[in-house]
């Protein structure tokens, strides 16, 4: 039997969410505030560079399963290199914000985060406080994205507008936080991750050790010195190396035996009792 376009369509839309198991299925065209014509996206992840530009849905034939799966591959776990199904919905979210700024349809959508594995969101979780245990990441119903030239704050005030899903926007690493869950919103429960605070104080250890290492050697330089003077012999004036540091000069030990050897050898002159 020979399916229509239209049939075609919904039976891509059925695979889709069967798929999709528990996600949240995409929202009727009149919620979506989405009007009738083709869909596209381009989206783009910062971290490999790698860009995808599709048409993933079209009146009469629905979500294109080829333009999907494209768009899975961008979201994939790349510790893992896991790929499942997006949620439809979430890709309209996406497209609604973009048109909600006043992005043009060929900006990019930057994915910083898209779908994760039971293992690498675990492992975030270890480090940053922000990622949650059971995170709607772990479904293909979230993302963490920006758009070069629109500032986190309207992109999150769009968000919330909209009343459609979980929002939160993240200041310090300038990305917004969107997912096809129920209507609420969060603060981040910290400024930074853990790990740049961890190399900071490490850094700050390993300066704190050099310095240290340069005082004694100065120490040590001055003791030198002071050794010749006991001589006999006036201390040497510190000469300037080639660049930008100047380093003392050190003692000339053979003048100083030497200078030591003659005042040996002088005969005791014996005093006169008057």
């Amino acid at each position: 039997m020979r399916m229509t376009g239209r049939a075609l369509g919904m039976l891509a839309v059925l695979t889709v969410a069967t798929q999709l198991g528990g996600c949240a299925t995409a929202p009727p065209l009149e919620s979506a505030k989405l009007d009738g014509a083709p869909r596209g996206v381009v989206l783009h992840h910062p971290a490999s560079g790698e860009t995808t530009s599709v048409t993933y849905w079209r009146p009469g034939d629905g979500y294109d399963p080829a333009a999907m799966r494209e768009i899975a591959v961008l979201f994939r776990d790349r510790r893992s290199d896991e790929v499942i199904p997006v949620d439809p919905a979430l890709v309209d979210m996406l497209v609604e914000l973009r048109q909600r700024v006043g992005a043009p349809p060929e900006s990019p959508i930057r994915i910083t985060s898209g779908y994760r594995s039971s293992a690498s969101n675990a492992s975030l979780a270890r480090t940053n406080p922000n990622v949650a245990e059971n995170s709607y990441h772990m479904r293909g119903q979230a993302a963490d994205f920006s758009i070069a030239g629109i500032p986190p704050s309207r992109l999150a005030e769009e968000a919330a507008a909209m009343q459609r899903g979980g929002y939160a926007m993240y200041a310090h690493t300038g990305h917004v936080h969107v997912d096809t869950g129920p209507f609420r919103t969060w603060t981040p429960k910290t400024g930074e991750p853990r790990a740049p605070q961890i190399l900071e104080a490490q850094a700050r250890a390993r300066a704190k050790s050099q310095a240290l290492a340069q005082k004694s050697s100065g120490k040590g330089r001055v003791q030198l010195a002071d050794a010749g003077a006991k001589a006999g012999k006036p201390p040497a004036k510190p000469t300037k190396a080639p660049g930008k540091s100047a380093a003392l000069a050190p003692p000339d030990l053979s003048r100083v035996r030497v200078a030591l050897a003659q005042v040996k050898e002088m005969p005791v002159q014996k005093t006169v009792k008057r």
